[in-house]
C-alpha cells in the first residue's frame, strides 16, 4: 500500500440535521459517490468507508500522487462521476466493477473524479487535531487540480440559501462543516451536519418478490440490523429500469435459501417473498417511515458493494 509509515483510517462521518446559519460553519456540496481516503505517496491507494483497497476499480485515479503535494499523505474525498455537470450515483455504479480503463469500456465514457475535501497527514504527519480551517488551507496548497482531482468548494455562514441552491440544482444536499472542529477519524462527529432534500438509508436485501404474474422484480424485501438482529423495513419496487432488475434478479436467485433471514415479517409479505442470504447492500432513499420502522415511499438508488450488511442499521419509527 502506497505510504507504508501511515496508518490505515476510517473517514468521519456527519450526523443528520435540518439547514442552519452560522459564521462558525462553512457548507460545501453533499456528493454523491463513493467516500474515499486516498493513501499517497510514490503511488495512489484508495480505501472505501470499510476500508476496502478499491483502486483497481478507478484506474483514472491512480496517478493522484503526481497532483499532490507535502506526500506522504492522506487525502479525505468523494469519488464521482459527473454527467452534464452533475454528480451521477447511477453513472458511478456502472463503473462498480471496471478494471481497466480504454476507449470502449465504462471507466472511458464514465470517467470518475476525486473530490478532495479534507487531509489526515501531510508531509508523512498528522493535521487531524488542527482546526478545519487550518486543514483547508493546508489542502488547498497541497492539490494541483486535474482532470481527475478536484477541490470541493464551500461558502461560509449561508447554509440555509447554500442548501436550498444545492436542491434548485439537483444535487443530494449539502453539509455543514464546523471551522474550529478537528477530524475524528471513525467517528460520526455533530462537527459536521449533512442537510438531505430526502432522507436515505443504506439496508440489506433479505429477498424479493416477483413481479405481475410472478415474472420479473417486483420489489425487493429490506432489513436492517437491530439488538444484531435482521428487522424488517419494508420494500422497494421503484427506483430500478429494466436491465438493473434483470441483473438484481439473477444476483438473488444465485443466493436463495429456504429460510427467511428477517425477524417481525407480517404474514401477509412472508408468503409470497423468496428468501435471499443477506449478503447484499442496497441505498434507498424515502420520506418517511412509518411508526413500525417500514420505509415510506421508498426509491432504489443502487448496490453498496462498498459497504458490508453489519454496517447497515436499522430505520427507527418517526
Amino acid at each position: 500500500m502506497s505510504g507504508e509509515n501511515l496508518p490505515v483510517l476510517r473517514p468521519m462521518l456527519a450526523v443528520s440535521a435540518e439547514p442552519f446559519d452560522s459564521a462558525a460553519y462553512l457548507y460545501e456540496v453533499k456528493w454523491d459517490g463513493y467516500r474515499g481516503l486516498a493513501y499517497l505517496d510514490d503511488h495512489t491507494a484508495i480505501r472505501s468507508r470499510n476500508l476496502l483497497d478499491i483502486t483497481g476499480r478507478f484506474p483514472e485515479l491512480a496517478y493522484l500522487h503526481k497532483k499532490v503535494r507535502r506526500l506522504p499523505a492522506i487525502i479525505d474525498g468523494e469519488i464521482i462521476v459527473l454527467e452534464q455537470g452533475k454528480p451521477s450515483f447511477a453513472g458511478l455504479q456502472l463503473r462498480g466493477k471496471t478494471a481497466h480503463s480504454t476507449k470502449n469500456n465504462r471507466a472511458y465514457l464514465h470517467p470518475a473524479v476525486f473530490i478532495a475535501f479534507d487531509v489526515l497527514y501531510a508531509d508523512g504527519k498528522p493535521v487531524m487535531k488542527l482546526s478545519l480551517a487550518e486543514r483547508k488551507d493546508i489542502l488547498k496548497d497541497m492539490i494541483l487540480p486535474g482532470d481527475d482531482i478536484l477541490l470541493s468548494r464551500y461558502v461560509r455562514g449561508d447554509g440555509v440559501n447554500f442548501y436550498n441552491a444545492c436542491i434548485k440544482e439537483g444535487l443530494e444536499g449539502a453539509v455543514a462543516k464546523n471551522l474550529a472542529g478537528i477530524y475524528l477519524p471513525g467517528r460520526r462527529s455533530a462537527y459536521w451536519k449533512k442537510f438531505r432534500n430526502t432522507r436515505e438509508a443504506d439496508l440489506v436485501i433479505c429477498g424479493y418478490q416477483p413481479g405481475v404474474n410472478g415474472r420479473g422484480l417486483g420489489s425487493l424485501v429490506l432489513g436492517g440490523i437491530r439488538d444484531r438482529a435482521l428487522v424488517y423495513q419494508g420494500k422497494v419496487g421503484t427506483g430500478f429500469n429494466d436491465r438493473e432488475a434483470e441483473i438484481l434478479l439473477d444476483g438473488l436467485r444465485k443466493i436463495e435459501t429456504a429460510d427467511a433471514p428477517l425477524v417481525d415479517i407480517p404474514a401477509n409479505e412472508s408468503g409470497r417473498t423468496r428468501w435471499a442470504r443477506p449478503l447484499l447492500v442496497c441505498s434507498v432513499e424515502y420520506l418517511t417511515t412509518t411508526a413500525g420502522g417500514c420505509l415510506r415511499h421508498p426509491v432504489y438508488r443502487g448496490l453498496r458493494w462498498d459497504k458490508a450488511p453489519g454496517e447497515c442499521p436499522a430505520v427507527t419509527g418517526e
